[in-house]
């Protein structure tokens, strides 16, 4: 059997949540100096990789988040912890049924203002902060353990952190939100309803990546996040995308395929939708439904979660297009976030358990 994954991210942030002085001697160097103790952006010569962090003791936020420059992000942060409360049942409700979770508008987690301006920073981090580089995934054989790596043409990455936050504070600030607010909102949903205590999710640490996805033919492979699990120390658990494409439109492609399998319920969620009519589909962002696939445009600020795991999925070819057509890029920011429960990684009972092999076939 073979496998493919996107490359792990390099480096699994582990925000502590306690900073001794912001004028200590210790090779931590603030990149802002002018912020409060409430939410800290630090640079670290002694640790990897650098880090964001928040709050000393409790884990909430000061609305005083202004960059070294005085230029404040553009997320209001209670409005956006609001929306992911408000959402929250719906996530866990989908992710236990389906594998996968889509907001129902392209703007439901944040506003158009805010996409807009997460986008045009990670342009200017792209552009002006050489800090993208060419995306890659790997082949996993199961059987020999070998993992043969290939570039994904038209793809680049970063992965953004502390560092970033004077050129790109909207970007530092989702992820700080998320990392603070959606695993305990996953986790007490689903406590609930599971004997095991939930899921389980952790904001100890967390991978991210900003990546663009060029106009002209460019594609993501068929893949799993987390192929391997613990066995090879990847506890991911939970992947969430954020898409930054406020002028997506259609023909523009790139849409997010996920295989969903042909399970009763999701063969049963798929023929509801597609007897409901376009409108319904499109607010969704699923262009497409059948017993095996969900395409998933990636238009507006549209979020989409789901197992890192066990849900197969790929990226669909870009609109035509070259290098230079920079308003056709496709941005995406994810975050994965692990779990302590690591039973529940490849858990062989699980019902998406099946998916895997059915992506990936064990070769005779």
């Amino acid at each position: 059997m073979i496998a493919i994954r996107s490359a792990f991210a390099k480096h699994i942030l582990r925000p502590p949540w306690r900073l001794s002085s912001k004028n200590s001697s210790s090779p931590l160097s603030l990149l802002s100096t002018n912020k409060t103790n409430k939410i800290i952006v630090i640079d670290s010569s002694s640790f990897s990789p650098s880090q964001i962090i928040l709050s000393s003791k409790s884990r909430s936020f000061s609305t005083s988040t202004s960059t070294s420059n005085g230029s404040e992000p553009s997320i209001d942060i209670p409005t956006f912890q609001t929306n992911l409360s408000n959402l929250a049942p719906s996530i866990s409700k989908s992710l236990s049924t389906n594998g996968y979770y889509v907001t129902p508008t392209p703007y439901t987690i944040l506003p158009t203002h805010s996409i807009a301006t997460m986008r045009a920073q990670s342009i200017q981090l792209r552009n002006n902060n050489d800090r993208f580089e060419q995306s890659y995934s790997e082949k996993i054989d199961n059987i020999t353990g070998k993992v043969t790596r290939f570039d994904k043409e038209g793809v680049f990455a970063c992965e953004p952190d502390g560092r970033d936050y004077d050129t790109a504070p909207d970007l530092i600030l989702y992820l700080s939100v998320m990392l603070q607010t959606l695993p305990d909102l996953l986790n007490g949903e689903s406590a609930a309803e599971d004997e095991d205590g939930g899921y389980g999710l952790s904001a100890s640490s967390f991978n991210a990546k900003l990546a663009v996805t060029c106009a002209g033919g460019s594609v993501y492979p068929l893949h799993i996040d987390n192929p391997q699990g613990v066995s090879a120390g990847d506890t991911r658990k939970l992947t969430c995308i954020l898409y930054m494409n406020p002028g997506y439109r259609d023909g523009d492609g790139g849409e997010l395929r996920i295989h969903c399998g042909s399970n009763n319920e999701n063969k049963n969620n798929a023929n509801v939708n597609n007897n409901n009519n376009n409108n319904n589909n499109n607010a969704k962002g699923e262009k497409g439904k059948s017993a095996t696939v969900v395409d998933i445009t990636p238009d507006g600020g549209r979020m989409v979660l789901f197992w890192s795991d066990v849900i197969p999925h790929e990226v669909l070819p870009t609109g035509s297009g070259g290098s230079s057509d920079e308003e056709r890029d496709r941005y995406a920011l994810t975050v994965w976030i692990p779990t302590d429960h690591y039973h529940t990684i490849h858990d062989p009972n699980s019902k998406f358990a099946h998916l895997g092999l059915d992506a990936f076939p064990i070769q005779s």
